[in-house]
């Protein structure tokens, strides 16, 4: 059965472009014949008889032909593509045609990729290459290669098929909300307009607001919660908390659309997030998820949140015409940015649409907020030493305003970077090439064009560039990002 199923998938991955199908014409072609000569063989040599023998085989005859030559194309482009990749490091294959993805997708099961990745760094180099089956992909943890894969974008390019951009077919973030956006002018606009959104400046002047939000947040919450007697979990308790965050980001300023749905809100992007980067697997697991009560309440999950999303958007845009662009509110960033996006053939449905992708990827970012702080907890009550150190400085701190904060909590900020590093909200990071023989920085060439990845724990656990990479350690950041090799600490970088 399993080879069966090899066999099948081979079949399939079959490419038929401009460069292919002359080689495949002559395959088949090389496969009729061959076929017809056997039978005129077996026949004698008898013209007649031949040709009864060929009107026997008929159709299944030319469909066992295609299947030979289309089996024979496979097998000669995957050898073709391995002798033309043989001299870039890389792990040996699992086998001829799965290449190394055996391995990787038991690893994924396992929720230990980037632990295999690692390993295969440690042995092969910084920079490999692995098989997913014909299709040669490459990873780095060299850092000059990540600055160049970031920084230079006329030889690099964004992924445009990245998991959270849909859910099995239903639209998530799209590819033109101001993190998914490839390049061009709708990135250079949305960049423009929502950054200043981010500074640490506005941030700052967003104290009070943000202060006020989470602690009615709180107090919503504790409601629930009966001391000594509530089993919490932390990841579900601080995605509904970031939630009421929401508010002081502006979406609350007159509506209370997000604060009055914060645990369906958490709910449904827990479920999303859990799906999200498993609908990329074979096509028997992907019709077997689809399947799956879970997977079509979560495509109801996202539908909803995303009708939600465009209630809020609805109510603001009325509110940005009347009272014009308020600084403070996030969504009417959002409005202006897509209002200045104004490339032939955008209509107004499509900028709706590109709004609703803005505010569900805020939704996402958010969720990443609470899951680094449940973690930071997390590490914090396993280390007594880390935890008696950072509440002690909580209690002596000046906590009357965000500038007298950053003076008072430097050890907080440590921990918190040291948990970035050990749980970053982000896994990796993945560009294409946009030209042909692609040379990076360390010498190695890309042949043809290709997909790189670098990947956020392999950096940021990498014994060469961090002492005791596995250890939370927060002194490490005592003076700063000085003593950090540039590039190995990426913990919002996609």
């Amino acid at each position: 059965k399993q080879w069966y199923q090899r066999r099948v998938r081979g079949i399939m991955l079959i490419r038929i472009d401009a460069k292919t199908l002359p080689l495949r014409l002559a395959i088949f072609s090389g496969v009729v014949s061959f076929i017809v000569l056997s039978i005129f063989v077996v026949a004698g040599f008898n013209p007649t008889l031949s040709l009864t023998y060929l009107r026997y085989i008929g159709v299944p005859g030319a469909i066992g032909a295609f299947l030979l030559s289309s089996l024979l194309m496979h097998t000669l482009f995957t050898y073709q593509q391995h002798q033309l990749h043989a001299d870039f490091p890389q792990p040996p294959r699992d086998t001829f045609f799965d290449g190394n993805w055996p391995t990787l997708r038991e690893a994924q099961k396992k929720n230990q990729l980037f632990d295999k990745f690692g390993e295969w760094v440690d042995t092969y180099g910084e920079t490999i290459l692995f098989w997913r089956q014909y299709s040669p992909k490459y990873f780095t943890a060299d850092p000059d290669v990540v600055r160049s894969m970031l920084t230079e974008i006329g030889i690099f390019t964004k992924f445009k098929f990245i998991p959270n951009r849909s859910l099995f077919g239903q639209r998530m973030t799209g590819t033109s909300s101001f993190l998914t956006v490839e390049g061009g002018s709708q990135w250079a606009i949305k960049r423009k307009v929502m950054s200043p959104y981010f500074s640490k400046i506005h941030l700052t002047t967003m104290f009070d607001k943000c202060h006020d939000y989470i602690k009615r947040g709180l107090e919503s919450q504790f409601e629930e919660v009966k001391l000594d007697e509530t089993h919490v979990d932390v990841v579900v308790f601080y995605g509904e908390l970031y939630q009421f965050f929401l508010g002081a980001l502006g979406f609350d300023i007159d509506c209370e659309m997000v604060s009055r749905n914060a645990k369906f809100h958490n709910i449904a992007i827990q479920s999303i997030l859990k799906w999200a980067p498993l609908q990329f697997g074979s096509i028997r697991d992907v019709l077997k998820m689809r399947l799956d009560t879970d997977v079509n309440n979560t495509i109801c999950y996202l539908t909803k949140l995303r009708n939600i999303a465009r209630e809020i958007i609805a109510v603001k845009i009325e509110e940005y015409h009347t009272k014009g662009p308020l600084p403070d509110d996030i969504i009417h960033h959002v409005i202006t940015a897509n209002e200045l996006y104004d490339e032939a053939g955008v209509t107004a449905t499509d900028r709706i649409t590109y709004m609703t992708d803005d505010v569900v990827t805020i939704f996402l970012v958010i969720d990443n907020m609470a899951k680094t702080l449940a973690n930071m907890l997390v590490r914090v009550m396993r280390e007594p030493r880390v935890y008696e150190k950072m509440v002690a400085e909580i209690r002596e701190a000046d906590l009357d305003s965000l500038q007298s904060m950053d003076k008072s909590l430097r050890y907080t900020e440590m921990v918190i970077l040291e948990t970035l590093r050990l749980h970053p909200t982000l896994m990796r990071g993945i560009r294409t090439t946009k030209h042909e023989n692609t040379e990076l920085n360390n010498g190695l060439v890309i042949k043809g064009t290709g997909m790189i990845f670098f990947g956020h724990l392999v950096l940021h656990r990498s014994s060469k560039y961090w002492k005791d990479p596995y250890e939370f350690q927060p002194e490490r950041w005592e003076n700063g990002s000085k003593d950090i090799t540039p590039f190995t600490y990426l913990p919002f970088v996609a």
